[in-house]
């Protein structure tokens, strides 16, 4: 049942009550230099006029090194406008966008292009069953993933990746040895990501089985299925394309911010 607020009193008493809910991921933004927790999601209806509300110390803390992320490229502008008042450096990566298919259908249709859909029913090719098994990742395998994650390698994006792994599903193969060979994470934005597989299993497909198997159990529970490929990744980008993940007309920005 839905209640309306009604009078300053009970306008009060829910902030607080909300402010005691605040999620986990805030009150963990603690240590200024974990850019990898301290992440904030934008999209603004009017991106070139919302520099004032940036700028508050109250919506981002700049003294931070922190990321930005953000489907809107044209914020560019405002966040370097921003790093020259506040002193700090600001460094935009793009990548593609992508959606799946069955999420394209069920939220934003209209960008869907009935004559440039991939082919196939985006199945990927089985595996063998008796060599790889199918589960979950271990906190204890974070230094696996952080190893071969673009974006990691160093002690903050480790215990990014153990936070993932014990908050979020995550899913991969285990090889004939009982280590994970490939695997595909979520982070705190309900992204699919980090997916990867050790070279010496590379070029069989199992990164494939294991998204689509992610994809399933996800789309099961009604989460909007996306992710961000880099640019030069041209093989995560025929994997996306063999999966029926379709790439959006506008980028996956991020920008990585460190005070000077």
């Amino acid at each position: 049942m839905m209640l309306q607020v009604q009078g300053a009193q009970m306008l009060q008493a829910l902030e607080r009550s909300l402010r005691k809910s605040l999620p986990e991921s805030l009150k963990e933004m603690v240590d200024d230099f974990d850019h990898y927790t301290n992440t904030y999601q934008i999209y603004s209806r009017d991106p070139e006029n919302c520099q004032e509300l940036l700028g508050s110390p109250e919506v981002i803390n700049w003294k931070q090194h922190l990321q930005i992320q953000s489907s809107q490229s044209s914020l560019n502008e405002v966040i370097q406008s921003l790093a020259a008042m506040k002193s700090f450096k600001a460094e935009q990566t793009q990548c593609f966008l992508y959606v799946a298919l069955d999420t394209l259908k069920k939220l934003i249709p209209s960008l869907l292009d009935v004559k440039n859909l991939p082919p196939g029913d985006g199945k990927p090719k089985p595996i063998n069953e008796q060599m790889f098994k199918l589960s979950s990742l271990d906190v204890t395998h974070a230094a696996l993933v952080n190893e071969f994650w673009h974006y990691g390698g160093n002690d903050r994006s480790r215990r990014f990746i153990e936070r993932c792994i014990q908050n979020f599903p995550s899913y991969c193969l285990l090889g004939p040895k009982g280590n994970p060979v490939s695997w595909a994470l979520m982070d705190q934005t309900g992204e699919m990501r980090m997916a990867g597989t050790v070279p010496e299993y590379r070029s069989q497909g199992l990164v494939s089985y294991v998204i689509y198997t992610q994809a399933q159990a996800l789309n099961k529970l009604d989460f909007p299925l996306y992710c961000h490929v880099d640019k030069n990744n041209k093989i995560m980008q025929r994997t996306g394309y063999s999966l029926q993940y379709i790439r959006m007309p506008c980028s996956w920005n991020q920008w990585h911010c460190v005070p000077l």
